[in-house]
Order: C-alpha cells, then structure tokens, then sequence
C-alpha cells in the first residue's frame, strides 16, 4: 500500500470524499457498474469509487474528465476567494482580519478539492492504453468470443420468435372450425389449451445469461483520436501519477508554510 498517498488522503478528506461521490454519479450516467461505495477507507482505494472497467476510449475519457470538472472549479473559486485575503492580513488574528476563520476553512476545502482532481492511477493507465495500446492475442479472442456469443444469443432469441407466432395464428383457425352442437366444449377445452402455451411464449432464452464475461480492452481509439486527445491524455496521467505519490499535497502544504515563514 502507498502510504503517503493514504496520509495525503487523510488531510484532504473533504475532496477525497467529494472526488468519490462525483466518479460514482460519472459510473451510473456511462453505465458502469460501481461494486463499492464506501469512498473513504484505509487502503490505496481511498477516494475512489471501485467501478466496473470502461470498455471504449470514449468512456474512458469521460470517466477521466466529468468527475473532476467540479473540483477544479469548486477548489479555484475557494482558493481564490480566501488565499488573496489571508496573503494581504496573514495571521494577525480577528481584530484585523474579522473573516480570518471563514478564510482559512476556505482555503484548506479549495486547496483539498484541487489535490484530488486527477483520475485514479489504475483507471489513468487504462485510460491511456485503450488510447495508444495494442490488444493482446488473449484479449483479441476474449473479443472475438464476446462478439459471436452476443450473435449467437440474439439470433437464438429471434428463432424462439419465430416459432411462438405461427402457434398463435393457428388458435383462431381452430376455433372457428367446431359444430355449433359443441362450441361449449370447444370454448372450454381451447380457454385449458391457451395457458400452457402463452406461459411457453414467454419463456424466452435469456440473452445475458448466454453470454459470456465481457472482454477487457475489446476495443481500442482511432488515429484521429489518439493525436486529438493527446494533450488531455498526457495532462490526465500526468496528473494521476502526481497524486498517487501526493505531491500536489505535499506542494500546497509547502508552499503555505513558505509563504508565512518568510513574510
């Protein structure tokens, strides 16, 4: 486990938290499965809203992008509103400065959203491999495999179709061929005859439960893709390599120190 990326985590709670809450509403408007919600716990997850992987360079780019745009707005707004007054008065208490409290409990949520406004390093590296990575053979048949199930599945769901409905045109044929001596026996014996059959006509093969488990990487970005994206792609890896080691952290507490030691 990397301890200094926990610690960081730790100080900056309110973003570490903030930063699981919108990667977890990102997962359910692309679709992804989220398999834990809990977001602050004492592991490398810490922060993060455990996901099914995205499948498509177009979701992983998303899912590197929508979670953060909030914390980068939220953090520059409450950095900018509190750091020019605290840097103009410093710490001379209440008398001098009467926001002095409010200041600096803007300052530490500002500075703790933007230090958690980068991706996970797991989703980053897949991220950048579903941008400028090559599928293994492995992953090529798993793909494969997926594609013909899918087919396969659908096409066995069409045929079920198919068959159900020639039965359901022959009902009214038959009931209009009876004597009128024996229409109460017919009507009878067709209202037993129905049920049995409409409950085999809705039970149809299950295409989900015939597949089998999705591909990791079954497809990959385009030429143009890979040279449009690429400033983001970098900045987004760049970025989460930074805050796995906790250096965005470790710069802001720095920098505040300086800033008062030498005033």
């Amino acid at each position: 486990m990397n301890t200094i990326y926990l610690i960081t985590k730790i100080l900056t709670y309110p973003g570490a938290f903030l930063k699981g809450f919108w990667e977890h509403l990102t997962c359910r408007i692309l679709k992804l499965q989220v398999t834990e919600r809990g977001y602050l716990r004492p592991t490398e997850l810490c922060g993060h809203a455990v996901h099914a992987p995205a499948l498509t360079p177009g979701k992983a780019y998303l899912l590197s992008l929508l979670p953060y745009l909030p914390q980068r707005i939220l953090g520059w707004i409450f950095v900018g509103a509190s750091a020019p007054p605290l840097l103009l008065f410093g710490l001379r208490g209440q008398a001098e400065n009467p926001m002095l409290i409010l200041q600096a409990v803007a300052l530490f949520l500002g500075i703790s959203l933007l230090c958690n406004a980068f991706p996970q390093w797991e989703d980053a590296r897949r991220h950048w491999r579903l941008f400028y990575g090559k599928p293994t053979p492995e992953e090529e048949q798993a793909a494969q495999a997926y594609s013909e199930a899918l087919l396969a599945a659908f096409d066995a769901a069409e045929e079920a179709e198919t068959e159900a409905e020639p039965e359901a045109e022959i009902e009214p044929e038959a009931e209009a061929e009876p004597e009128p001596e024996a229409e109460a026996e017919t009507e009878i014996e067709a209202e037993t005859e129905i049920e049995p059959e409409a409950e085999i006509a809705l039970e149809e093969p299950s295409v989900e439960a015939a597949l089998p488990e999705m591909p990791a990487l079954p497809s990959f970005a385009s030429t143009a893709g890979k040279i449009i994206f690429a400033p983001c792609n970098a900045y987004f890896l760049a970025g989460a390599w930074l805050e796995r080691y906790g250096i965005p952290t470790i710069a802001a507490i720095l920098a505040i120190a300086a800033v008062f030691i030498l005033r």
